[in-house]
């Protein structure tokens, strides 16, 4: 009897056992979904916040939602349907006015070509410090990449270094095609150099002997390839442009503009981040040229 009654007890404890654990895990089950739900719902709710948030997904919200309640994959959704933003639409929304706009340019009129009988006046040359900008606004000691944010402020894309963004666009002039191009294989490493200068001094000559500013147009955008006489990269940039056929050859580049309230041509271009502008005039030509810079060829960017 002992042992029967033994034995229920032990059964009994059994089952008390067994019977809280039971009660202990479904109340714990039922709030981990509870939690998961929670969280899923949080999840949307945040997706819901990133996607009011942000415009580019404002078209696509119901969409995403509808699709998944998971981060990562509305993460990849995201970056499948955002449009791709190249630097020319990014530099024309975002692009701020800087010195390089002090002096007012006359917009450019797409359908009309003006006759160059505007009054080319002399200029006094102008720096602003600082004021270099690259495409996306951002400060650039560099001068290709402050003609090429320039350029597309205006409207115009453009890319390259300076002896490669000339040949994106049709030439009004060349200096280089009419001066004989340096063998320097023949020359010694010393002697070089110099030739390269010379010849830059010779297209700026024939340049400056040979451009009929009459012809340019008012509101319309142009680029100019320059020589620079202590730039270190002239000869490799002279091998360079050799080897990719552009044309031209200088180490430096501006961009060329009808100023309406100076009533000049003037050259716009960036030398150690700070932005220069001279008179057109008064940087033509080589050997008579006092200045370290000089234009070598032009070329038109404006249709």
């Amino acid at each position: 009897m002992k042992k029967i009654l033994g034995l229920i007890s032990a059964l009994a404890t059994m089952l008390l056992v067994n019977g809280n654990s039971i009660l202990d895990i479904v109340p714990v089950a039922a709030a981990q979904e509870v939690l998961t739900e929670r969280n899923q719902q949080d999840t949307t709710d945040r997706n819901r916040g990133l996607i009011a948030a942000d415009s580019t997904l404002q078209s696509r919200s119901s969409e995403a939602l509808n699709i998944t309640n998971h981060p990562y994959e509305l993460a990849q959704l995201y970056i499948a349907n955002k449009p791709k933003i190249d630097s020319i639409f990014r530099a024309k929304n975002n692009l701020n006015r800087v010195g390089a706009d002090s002096h007012s340019v006359l917009a450019e009129r797409q359908n009309e070509e003006i006759g160059s009988t505007v009054p080319n006046k002399p200029f006094e040359s102008v720096v602003v410090k600082w004021a270099g900008r690259n495409r996306y606004g951002k400060y650039t000691s560099q001068c290709a990449a402050h003609v090429n944010g320039r350029l597309t402020k205006a409207g115009h894309y453009s890319n390259g270094h300076a002896y490669q963004i000339l040949s994106r666009f049709p030439s009004v002039i060349n200096g280089y095609k009419s001066v004989e191009i340096p063998n320097l294989s023949k020359l010694s490493s010393e002697k070089r150099a110099p030739a390269v200068l010379k010849m830059h001094r010779q297209a700026a000559d024939y340049v400056k002997e040979h451009l009929d500013i009459s012809k340019l147009i008012p509101g319309k955008y142009y680029v100019v390839n320059m020589y620079y006489t202590t730039s270190p990269y002239m000869l490799q940039f002279f091998y360079s442009a050799r080897k990719q056929g552009t044309g031209t050859y200088g180490t430096h580049v501006g961009v060329l503009y009808y100023d309406t309230e100076a009533e000049a041509w003037v050259v716009e271009h960036n030398i150690h981040g700070h932005v220069h502008y001279d008179a057109l005039v008064s940087i033509l030509g080589g050997a008579s040229n006092p200045h370290k810079y000089g234009v070598t060829s032009i070329s038109r960017v404006s249709k």
